[in-house]
């Protein structure tokens, strides 16, 4: 689980996940019926530490809204490279404010606040091309091409991932901005996707991570 107003990610036993059956709204059903009613203080004590944490309420409160993700499929980076010159003043300004406001945002404001504003963004200007690849191929590419002059996107992939969701947004370009867990071992990573395309990372990498918050 992932816990957006403190920035940190909880991990349950198998024991306690199937015993939340029933108690928590759209949590999934235990392969093994018998296996949650055999849990009752297991049960207790997980609803009892998940509520005192926050992460869990009794009250009827509104959800986020969730967004299917499609399966990554390509990278941005697949077939050969476009020629290009350095960007244009514009372009570099724009990148600055947008590594910037990202880095603020990362520094000051949780998760779940970035993630709702990015959604009510979504929602203003969302229109019939703001989802379209090819129109981000050209501002993608000279995101990419400054961008090894300020950090590099594996080591900062959230920094990225925001930073690369607010430059498209100044040209009305609307991607994914996702987080993705894995176990065995624990991993986190962020990426932005449009569609089936990745845009800031390898998709047989970004594969490896099962989305957990897709914005």
């Amino acid at each position: 689980m992932l816990d957006l107003k403190h920035g940190r990610y909880l991990g349950v036993s198998n024991a306690v996940s199937t015993s939340l059956f029933g108690h928590i709204e759209g949590w999934p059903a235990p392969s093994e019926p018998a296996e949650a009613a055999a849990a009752q203080d297991t049960q207790r004590a997980a609803l009892q530490s998940l509520v005192a944490q926050g992460l869990l309420t009794e009250a009827q409160v509104a959800p986020m809204s969730t967004n299917a993700l499609e399966m990554a499929g390509a990278s941005i980076h697949e077939g050969p490279p476009a020629a290009s010159g350095f960007p244009s003043m514009r372009r570099s300004l724009q990148f600055a404010s947008s590594v910037a406001l990202a880095g603020w945002c990362l520094r000051f404001c949780s998760l779940q606040t970035i993630a709702r504003s990015i959604t009510a963004h979504r929602e203003r200007l969302c229109t019939p091309g703001s989802e379209s690849l090819e129109a981000m191929r050209p501002a993608l590419l000279a995101y990419e091409t400054l961008r090894p002059f300020v950090f590099t996107a594996r080591e900062k992939c959230l920094l990225d991932s925001l930073a690369l969701v607010m430059f498209l947004a100044k040209d009305g370009l609307l991607p994914r901005w996702v987080i993705g867990v894995r176990t065995g071992p624990f991993g986190a990573h962020s990426w932005v996707q449009c569609g089936t395309t990745v845009l800031n990372d390898q998709h047989e990498y970004v594969r490896q991570f099962r989305p957990i918050l897709v914005v």
